[in-house]
């Protein structure tokens, strides 16, 4: 018996018969335990919904007016009973007359005349049976209590979630104004500057000043190229799906833009060697795409040391298509790789030294195209891997 269990003397038994006899005996037998005693069935169904419930109840069949399967069944019927043991005491051997005791809710049952000990032993054993019912009721209701409260607690974690996400979509809408505003400022004025540095820098002749007005003119152009960058990213991340796409041969992109930068590779003596391979076919956005991959190798040539190799090489796995390009130069610190992606990220100058948003923006264009960056970096050399499905 569970040691948490009460003392099972401690339990109430009614006991059910018209035999005063019988009664008798039975009361002698379970002196141990609180009896209460009932000579008829309409007797019986007032003790036992009176007050507490009795722990157990042993039921004789044969009473007159009503019967003990008829008691069981209202026993059964009523929310303060319908789960108390009940154990049939009867005269009655014939299966189909056991059956039906346990058909109208019979626990157990006991033939008359009755072994004392048998019963002793019958009794325990459904007041053990009742107990760990009740034990596992209570663990079930404790379990109910836990599941709802760690349900309410999901719920409002879901709730605070939701409500940071559309701060966030707040704040990601003010910062994509702010750069749609800041770039379309900032152009407007440039616009009339960048006229004014070509013009002058006709005008003036005197070598110092001619200087100062090429400063200003690389000033210029550097703010320019900033607010462009700015505007671009903010159309990606806001119209990016709406972009108008089409089919792309990177090769040919690829191949033009190592043309268009052939005087900043010479100038450094840097070598743009490719291996392509011929299946390099994407649908995508063609001026992003370009724009992506002329910010990397244009990168890729700068910062590569002097007369060494810029490698484009391309491949195809698992159905993606892959394009590495690597520089021998600058190493970029494993900390500092995330940061050199996010707009005015706190990395050092290397590869985006210029605005702080070239690889920013190359990242927004992959991510409309459901492509993806990877970058890799030793004391040797450094590698940007971009991945396509094809």
């Amino acid at each position: 018996m569970n040691s948490n269990m009460k003392d099972i003397h401690d339990n109430t038994i009614l006991i059910v018969d018209d035999t005063p006899e019988n009664i008798d005996i039975l009361v002698d037998l379970l002196e141990d335990f609180n009896n209460k005693v009932a000579i008829n069935g309409r007797d019986a169904l007032e003790t036992a919904w009176e007050e507490d419930a009795p722990d157990l109840i042993l039921l004789d069949i044969m009473m007159p007016e009503m019967d003990g399967y008829e008691v069981c069944e209202k026993l059964r019927a009523n929310d303060k009973t319908k789960e108390v043991p009940v154990i049939f005491l009867t005269a009655k051997t014939q299966q189909e007359d056991i059956v039906r005791g346990f058909e109208v809710g019979g626990q157990d049952y006991i033939t008359k005349p009755f072994d004392s000990r048998e019963l002793m032993e019958r009794v325990k054993t459904q007041l053990e049976l009742k107990h760990q019912r009740e034990v596992l009721k209570n663990m079930n209701n404790i379990l109910e209590e836990k599941v709802k409260e760690r349900t309410a607690q999901v719920v409002e974690a879901n709730n605070n979630l939701e409500i940071a996400n559309n701060k966030l979509l707040v704040l990601d809408k003010a910062k994509n104004n702010f750069l749609n505003l800041i770039s379309h400022e900032i152009r407007t004025p440039l616009n009339g500057i960048v006229g004014s540095t070509f013009f002058l820098e006709d005008m003036i002749e005197d070598p110092e000043l001619k200087e100062f007005v090429g400063m200003l003119k690389e000033s210029v152009d550097r703010l320019d190229r900033f607010s462009q960058t700015a505007l671009e990213i903010t159309q990606i991340q806001t119209r990016g799906s709406e972009m108008k796409k089409s089919e792309l041969r990177l090769n040919a992109i690829i191949n033009e833009l190592i043309e268009t930068l052939l005087d900043k590779s010479e100038a450094k003596g840097v070598k743009v060697l490719t291996k392509l391979v011929e299946r390099d076919k994407v649908i995508g956005v063609e001026n992003a795409l370009k724009k992506s991959f002329k910010e990397i190798i244009c990168n890729a040539i700068k910062f590569s040391d002097d007369n060494e190799t810029v490698e484009i090489v391309s491949t195809i796995e698992e159905n993606r298509l892959i394009f590495s390009i690597t520089d021998k130069g600058q190493f970029i610190p494993p900390e500092k790789i995330e940061d050199i992606t996010t707009p005015f990220g706190l990395a050092n100058d290397h590869y985006d030294q210029n605005t702080g948003l070239g690889l920013s923006f190359v990242k927004s264009v992959l991510e409309i195209h459901d492509a993806e960056m990877k970058i890799e970096s030793t004391e040797e050399k450094t590698t940007f891997i971009l991945y396509f499905d094809i």
